[in-house]
């Protein structure tokens, strides 16, 4: 079993990386995170399907949650209200908690809790 990757030593971002399929961009922390654990699909997840509702909400908290090779998707207004989650039957993301805030503007940008 892998551990979950170690994100505390990301504050702010130098760089921006724009998301091939949106307008939205992301984080350095983010991309080490996609990296990492091989999880640009979880990129794609994200940009693409709540790109609307962020730019309508103007900030959206996103839980993703790895366990046994399978993940769980969380999306939150950041006030407790949801979305229906958004399952993955298979990944070999490490297990783990992870946080990341999507934050409307002119790109969009989505990033760790601890670079907001």
């Amino acid at each position: 079993m892998t551990t979950a990757i170690d994100l505390s030593g990301f504050y702010g971002t130098d760089n921006y990386y724009r998301h091939p399929f949106t307008r939205s961009v992301y984080t350095d922390g983010v991309k080490y995170f996609a990296e990492q654990a091989g999880a640009y699909w979880f990129l794609d997840i994200v940009l693409t399907e709540w790109d609307a509702l962020v730019r309508r909400e103007g900030f959206l908290t996103i839980d993703l949650k790895v366990s046994r090779n399978s993940a769980v998707i969380e999306v939150s207004d950041g006030n407790g209200s949801y979305t229906k989650p958004r399952l993955v039957d298979f990944t070999d993301c490490p297990d783990g908690d992870y946080r990341f805030f999507f934050v409307a503007g002119e790109p969009c940008v989505l990033m760790l809790a601890s670079e907001y």
